[in-house]
């Protein structure tokens, strides 16, 4: 490995008082999964705190997919000098999406830091540390596996409601803008069987509801040996007694299949909702991006969904300033928008990232131009999700409860099928977290949802 001489054996660290350690973490649900895995790996000797201050070790989760990540890592750890200053004993250590692509970099840049951990090494981090407490110099672990690296089941701290779960990591897919494949590796399956162990675990501990997590989730198992299909996971997941609901992030366009169709209208755990990415909708910039459909695919698939599902809610990415887009390509991106009528979407201008082919290519458009862009998509998205969400006004609904409501802590909050959250407007001694209650809404928030008590579900 990349400035990793051995790592030989963890010592067993002395019983006692656990110490802290805070987990920074930037961009994507995959890397939060990773950060509630390194919190459960450390979990005999280290304990979540809050603040940096209160901590012995720092963790920081890093993301790429956007501008200039390294010079926010940069700028955190130098905040965080200080902090060594006061507590020589502290460690730092630096994970994620930049760790992997930066690797030695970070520690010869930064000696705050203590060591460096990439995507495929969360399991190196107790002996990463062991070595730095040991004395031995920072330590750099940035190799990639081609098997899935095996991490404790379950996770750390208080039980939630909804948990995430991956089943996949990495991408074989080469989007020209996209740096994960870089980052996080070839596309590699999890076993059926850890992901039902996980789940089972969740559910044990009160979880009602799981997230499938994985670059191309709808791609899983075609790695295995037998193939799996990813509609027979999500069978096999559904027959978990005291599993409620079924979320997963993200399928892709190209391996949407009719099955796929099946699997969201005739299984009942499945949520009414499907976040399905376009990027754009113009067809000779999909080419450039090697995306490996085209605007009419796009629009086949979500017909075919709304017709079996009329009540599905759809979500999406869209990146604009692409490149060589021109001002009529972005119109057919806007088309899109107003023809499916997403519920909302996650816009971004389009941020070249080192080592992908988009960032060489000419007609690189001038900020201005992506910004104005962006700011014309957002507002038409608002007027939509608002349109949306003042349509449940007056429908009864059933919401899956997960915990205090941001708007009003005696209160509770919680989703419903279709990924709305939704807030109760009174307080009710009789309601907690994880359970599923008819609720009828009676108003909306900028894009959240508000309703009163009505039932048990």
């Amino acid at each position: 490995m990349e400035g990793l001489v051995t790592l030989g054996t963890k010592k067993k660290q002395s019983q006692g008082p656990k110490k802290g350690v805070y987990i920074k973490t930037f961009g994507c649900q995959m890397n939060v999964y990773d950060s509630e895995k390194l919190a459960r790996i450390l979990d005999d000797s280290y304990t979540q705190v809050a603040e940096p201050d209160e901590a012995e070790l720092i963790l920081i989760n890093t993301c790429s997919v956007r501008d200039k990540p390294e010079q926010k890592l940069y700028s955190l750890l130098g905040e965080m000098k200080h902090l060594k200053q006061d507590k020589p004993d502290l460690l730092i250590g630096v994970g994620g999406c930049v760790a992997q692509q930066e690797g030695q970099n970070i520690v010869d840049r930064s000696d705050t830091v203590d060591f460096v951990f990439g995507t495929h090494n969360l399991s190196l981090v107790p002996s990463l540390i062991q070595m730095r407490q040991d004395g031995m110099d920072p330590q750099v672990a940035v190799d990639y596996r081609d098997e899935w690296e095996e991490l404790p089941l379950g996770l750390s701290g208080q039980s939630r409601v909804s948990v995430f779960v991956s089943i996949s990591r990495g991408c074989n897919k080469n989007c020209t803008y996209c740096i994960v494949p870089t980052t996080r590796g070839k596309e590699v399956s999890r076993a059926v069987a850890e992901i039902e162990r996980e789940s089972r675990i969740a559910v044990h501990r009160g979880a009602r509801e799981i997230v499938l997590l994985g670059q191309t989730v709808n791609s899983y198992g075609r790695d295995l040996e037998p193939r799996l299909k990813f509609v027979d996971l999500l069978d096999r997941l559904s027959d978990i007694e005291g599993l409620d609901r079924i979320r997963f992030t993200s399928p892709h366009p190209q391996e949407v299949r009719s099955d796929f169709y099946d699997l969201v209208a005739e299984n009942p755990k499945i949520c009414r909702h499907i976040h399905m990415p376009l990027q754009s909708g113009n067809d000779r910039i999909l080419k450039a991006m090697n995306r490996n459909y085209r605007s009419q695919r796009y629009r086949t698939i979500i017909d075919g969904l709304k017709e079996r599902v009329p009540d599905i809610a759809i979500t999406t990415d869209i990146i604009v300033g692409f490149p060589s887009e021109t001002e009529e390509e972005f119109q057919d991106t806007l088309d899109m928008l107003n023809y499916v009528e997403f519920e909302s979407s996650y816009s971004f201008m389009f941020s070249p990232r080192p080592g992908t082919p988009a960032a060489d290519m000419d007609d690189q458009l001038p900020h201005e131009v992506k910004l104005e862009r962006l700011q014309r998509l957002q507002a038409r998205q608002f007027e939509i999700t608002t349109e949306k969400l003042q349509a449940w006004v007056g429908k009864d609904v059933e919401v899956l409860l997960d915990g205090p409501s941001t708007t009003n802590a005696s209160c509770l909050q919680g989703r419903i099928s279709q990924n709305i959250l939704l807030n109760l407007t009174h307080a009710d001694e009789r309601l907690e977290p994880g359970q599923k209650v008819m609720v009828r809404v009676t108003g909306t928030s900028r894009y959240t949802l508000k309703g009163e008590f009505l039932a048990f579900a």
